[in-house]
């Protein structure tokens, strides 16, 4: 019984796909149907996903200080604010990245002379050292959390974040 049954199956598929080509009413009755699109990929922000990304051990096998060490009792708060920085530097907004210096630094001993040099201390090539950072593959150590090669140094102060050091 179940052979007969496979016959009939095999049979009835292959009739059918003849009598597609000869049968135009398939066709003619699914013109007026839209063609199905894929459901829509998720967006993640690169950004704000490496936020939360494993930064305990990086590609090249090396291993961070812990954030603890480093000084910061909120790692995933401290990714936010460069998110923030990021911005700033993107858009030129000294005001904003001043008042998140911790001065004197050592070319700059006022805001109104870091203000001043701004231009020349973010140039192109420290605006694309920012831009590229990785937020979870920032380096730290018991001086604190640097971007790039060392360009720009942060740690914290009662109150927040603080640039603590820019080294071009």
């Amino acid at each position: 019984m179940r052979y007969l049954l496979l016959l009939a199956l095999f049979f009835s598929c292959n009739t059918a796909a003849t009598n597609n080509q000869e049968d135009s009413s398939i066709v003619d009755g699914a013109k007026e149907l839209l063609p199905v699109q894929p459901a829509p990929q998720p967006v993640v922000n690169p950004q704000t996903h490496e936020i939360h990304a494993q930064d305990t051990v990086f590609e090249d096998g090396s291993i961070p200080s812990t954030w603890a060490n480093a000084g910061f009792d909120d790692p995933a708060g401290f990714k936010e604010f460069l998110l923030s920085f990021k911005d700033w530097v993107k858009k030129d907004q000294v005001d904003s990245i001043t008042a998140y210096i911790r001065f004197p630094l050592k070319n700059y001993k006022t805001p109104e002379a870091f203000k001043k040099a701004y231009s020349k201390v973010f140039d192109e090539s420290l605006k694309k050292v920012v831009e590229t950072q990785r937020l979870d593959r920032i380096f730290r150590n018991y001086q604190g959390a640097m971007i790039g090669s060392g360009q720009i140094w942060f740690n914290t102060s009662p109150e927040g974040y603080k640039i603590i050091a820019i080294n071009k």
